[in-house]
């Protein structure tokens, strides 16, 4: 669809349901000079001349000629997706699957079906929004079968969706195909308003094949009704799930023994904490499923979301079959690898391609290797970390709230926040100054400076904290009590750090930049870094990061962003083995 259109409708606030069905719909009709007669339901949104609305709807047809708009069903399709409000696809996760997409995943579905067997299964989107897959399914059948639309609908189409105009909207595309054809009459549709959390899926006709779309909804997003019903389905039994999570348990519950599922989908229950309860359901069913993953290809237009082809069959299987497919392409067949489910973890996650050779190995995991350290945990960073504005010769000018304050050079030491260090950013430019109201005792332990000591030692520091208190006593929810002094840190991690601390990017796109630190008074926040007293290990370290065998490591298994940037994280960087 023409871009054009949609800011159309945006600057028009085309925002009524059953004005926005009787535009299209009426709009499609005179495009095509359709003349429905039998069909009731699209009789009923057909705009009359002597119609108020008379007047938008040939303004929308000007819109649509003058941009040369083919108007095709499939527009139509991604014109009904597009106009859901803001605040609906929020809760619902409504999202316009491309139809080459659909029809990549129907082909696999139906893949040595011959046309017998084809006309007898019975297909499923449970969450089937406007009914783009029901359109790509409709249209296969009629033309490997000859079979009417009338009796594809009555026979093997089955759709569940929440949404009242969801549902609505998917029988008006449907009726308009068949109306294409030559078919004017009413339909009989299975197609539901309803949840398909609670849906008695049992008491309608078996379903043989389940795809479609499930929806991207996060836990924050969700309704208060979803989040109870979550509770019913064991694969959400694991962090905060995900809508999207129950989906594949409800489909592969409902088919046949041998039926089959093949969903476009979030790819982060490979890894994430709510997926693990999934993959634990996966791997006690043993059940044959297939994933195509894209990592951070982007198949969705202006929406980053991280996806996958998921396909699944009711049989049982030894392993999962995995492709990894970095791109948009979607072929004809993919080349799956073999993994076991006996040596997929769950817990941790599905860490598919780790078989990529380190360039030195001998056997050990850097966790073995070499230590780690996360940054400081004051619990109110904004108060202690601060960019200097200028300096004396005694103190660094603090800039707060508009006001200006001294800090004396003694109480602070420099720190980094290494999530900001990439390869494109000198550690030097990141560099900050932290108050640091601490100091060894006579045995060499860090230890809080006490409250009289500070106040005479460092009086303008002592007093700029002084007219912090407020906000330092918000932390860890106002029980701060069993804090040392009510300047402390909120956590005691990382005080003191050795001497050399190497730090790298936490997201990248290409082989990795790593700098070393051998400022033994360097403290960080946020992030991690490698440390050690041993200049060589660390050196040693470094090159393993930046070398070539490593960048292949991350790009297979750490969480991809778009652009082709990804995430590096402590625990990637540890699982390596060297």
């Amino acid at each position: 669809m023409n871009r054009h259109i949609f800011t159309y409708l945006k600057r028009n606030e085309l925002t009524d349901v059953g004005l926005v069905n009787r535009l299209f719909i009426s709009a499609f009709i005179q495009h095509y000079h359709l003349m429905p007669q039998r069909n009731a339901l699209l009789c009923k949104y057909v705009i009359a001349e002597e119609s108020a609305e008379y007047e938008k709807l040939q303004a929308f047809d000007a819109q649509l000629s003058r941009y040369g708009c083919e108007y095709s069903l499939e527009d139509l399709t991604e014109l009904f997706e597009f106009v859901i409000s803001p605040s609906d696809r929020k809760i619902s996760g409504a999202i316009y699957t491309p139809k080459a997409i659909r029809e990549r995943i129907v082909d696999e579905v139906i893949r040595g079906l011959d046309q017998t067997q084809l006309l007898h299964k019975r297909f499923a989107d449970i969450a089937c929004g406007c009914g783009g897959f029901f359109l790509t399914i409709a249209i296969l059948i009629h033309q490997q079968t000859g079979k009417k639309f009338a009796d594809i609908y009555r026979d093997n189409i089955l759709g569940v969706d929440i949404q009242p105009y969801a549902i609505e909207r998917t029988k008006l595309l449907l009726a308009l195909l068949a109306l294409m054809n030559g078919e004017d009459e009413n339909f009989d549709f299975n197609l539901y308003v309803a949840n398909s959390l609670s849906f008695d899926f049992a008491s309608i006709a078996p379903i043989d094949i389940v795809v479609g779309n499930p929806p991207y909804v996060c836990a924050r997003n969700m309704t208060d009704e979803n989040r109870a019903l979550l509770k019913n389905w064991k694969v959400c039994n694991a962090g905060n799930s995900n809508l999207y999570i129950p989906f594949f348990h409800i489909a592969a519950e409902i088919i046949q023994e041998g039926g089959k599922v093949g969903f476009i989908t979030m790819n982060s229950f490979l890894t994430s904490l709510n997926g693990r309860a999934l993959r634990d359901y996966f791997s006690e069913q043993l059940l044959d499923i297939k994933i195509v993953d894209f990592r951070g290809c982007q198949l969705f237009r202006g929406k980053s979301t991280y996806t996958c082809l998921f396909f699944l069959t009711k049989t049982e299987s030894e392993s999962v079959s995995y492709c990894l497919n970095p791109s948009a392409q979607l072929s004809d067949s993919f080349d799956y690898g073999q993994y076991p489910y006996k040596f997929l973890n769950n817990r941790k996650g599905w860490k598919f391609n780790l078989t990529v050779a380190p360039a030195e190995p001998n056997g050990i995991t850097l966790h073995d290797f070499c230590k780690t350290r996360h940054g400081i945990a004051t619990l109110k960073n904004k108060v202690y970390v601060f960019k200097p504005e200028g300096e004396t010769a005694n103190c660094y000018v603090m800039e707060k709230d508009g006001k200006q304050f001294f800090i004396e050079k003694g109480i602070c030491r420099d720190i980094v926040n290494s999530n900001k260090f990439n390869s494109d950013v000198k550690l030097e430019n990141i560099v900050e100054k932290v108050i640091y109201p601490y100091q060894l005792n006579e045995i060499g332990q860090t230890v809080i400076i006490p409250e009289d000591e500070l106040s005479e030692t460092y009086p303008l520091a002592y007093y700029y904290l002084h007219s912090q208190r407020s906000l330092l006593a918000e932390r860890d929810k106002g029980k701060t009590e069993h804090y040392p002094a009510w300047y402390a840190y909120g956590r005691t991690q990382s005080l003191t750090m050795p001497r050399y601390k190497l730090f790298f990017p936490k997201i990248a796109n290409r082989k990795l930049r790593c700098v070393v630190s051998d400022d033994p008074r360097l403290l960080l926040y946020n992030g991690i870094s490698f440390v050690d007293d041993d200049l060589d290990k660390i050196m040693t370290l470094k090159q393993v990061l930046e070398s070539d065998a490593f960048w292949s490591f991350v790009t297979a298994n750490a969480k991809p962003y778009s652009s082709g940037y990804y995430s590096i994280t402590g625990q990637n960087v540890l699982n390596y083995v060297v």
